[in-house]
């Protein structure tokens, strides 16, 4: 969308927006699967670099620099964002600037993303649980750049869990290892199905958001079927070799680009050369007919087939691949931005 100023600029993305719900009614209404979904996402509704999250009374406003239009305005913008979802329940929006080049910000974040006063509206608490399919997950708004749930992975998440529970009717209560597990949303939804959890992640503080994740559905997160390592997912995966530890299904979804710390043991990371590396240590670990679930948002990877290609490359011959869920419904018109797989070998 080109336009030459910002009024007429607000005017019509308040139409763009609009039309962007239509698309997304049904998950916004209080029977939808959750009640948090992204209600604007970037140059698939309209405007490039301008993401909208919702997240039960509040909302985001993401805005990328320099993919965004020179009309566009957070501060004129956040207004009309809040004036369409209102009637969805939204109190409060929150401003999210990623820099076009986060090096140059010597690891500092812009105040404003962890500033409690909204945008415009009225402020949210600091911690909000959010509902999704039939187990809940805690939020924050304004926690930096990243609020502890990757939206785009909702059905996913209802998969892992579908799957588990084919296995529980049969019998067995499956071994479900979630690596570069961030807030254990993957784990969460296993155990409510009855899975026996791992969750791996070198920060001790979105373990223990789990574990509140974990606690947030009356899930016992201390003891024996539930297990959460700080530790490198690489380091973890040679730790499981070793001591014969193996699972039903290994969950990988890890960043896209990360740089590592040899202080910390952790070694960098980028998913276009170390994915095939990270498929043949999980294989390793994997049960007689295990399965893996492998995501991404790399872009060269979600390009259609490249991850298939990268999991045959990996191990040597073509697995049996699984069917995984259609995008959800409030990211179908942008799947070049995810790509995910599912495998047995």
């Amino acid at each position: 969308m080109e336009r030459g100023g910002r009024e007429s600029g607000s005017a019509d993305f308040a139409t763009l927006l609009e039309k962007a719900v239509g698309h997304r009614r049904g998950l916004l209404h209080e029977a939808g699967a959750s009640d948090a979904c992204r209600v604007f996402s970037g140059a698939a509704d309209g405007v490039d670099g301008v993401f909208i999250d919702r997240y039960g009374a509040g909302a985001t406003l993401i805005v990328y620099e320099g993919r965004a239009p020179q009309w566009f305005d957070a501060q004129e913008i956040g207004p009309v964002v809040l004036g369409v979802l209102k009637a969805w329940g939204v109190q409060g929006v929150y401003h999210k600037p990623f820099a076009r080049d986060r090096s140059k910000m010597g690891g500092e974040l812009p105040p404003v993303v962890t500033d409690p006063r909204p945008l415009c509206g009225e402020g949210v608490e600091e911690a909000l649980a959010i509902r999704e399919h039939d187990y809940r997950l805690e939020v924050r708004l304004y926690d930096g750049l990243s609020t502890g749930i990757f939206l785009d992975q909702r059905e996913n998440r209802k998969w892992v869990q579908e799957g588990v529970k084919a296995r529980v009717q049969r019998g067995a209560a499956p071994k479900v290892l979630n690596t570069f597990a961030y807030t254990c949303a993957f784990s969460v939804a296993a155990a409510r199905a009855g899975a026996l959890t791992t969750s791996v992640d070198v920060s001790a503080r979105y373990l223990e958001w789990g574990k509140r994740n974990f606690a947030l559905n009356g899930i016992h997160a201390e003891g024996v079927a539930h297990r959460f390592a700080r530790m490198d997912t690489f380091e973890f995966l040679e730790y499981a070799a070793r001591k014969g530890l193996r699972y039903d299904l290994v969950i990988l979804d890890p960043p896209s680009f990360s740089a590592g710390s040899k202080k910390k043991g952790i070694r960098p990371w980028s998913s276009v050369s170390d994915y095939p590396d990270l498929i043949r240590a999980a294989r390793k670990v994997l049960e007689p007919k295990g399965s893996v679930f492998a995501s991404t948002n790399t872009t060269e990877l979600c390009r259609p087939g490249r991850l298939q290609q990268l999991v045959v490359k990996a191990l040597g011959n073509e697995p049996r691949w699984l069917t995984l869920p259609d995008a959800p419904v409030d990211f179908s018109r942008d799947r070049d931005r995810f790509a995910a797989v599912g495998f047995t070998v």
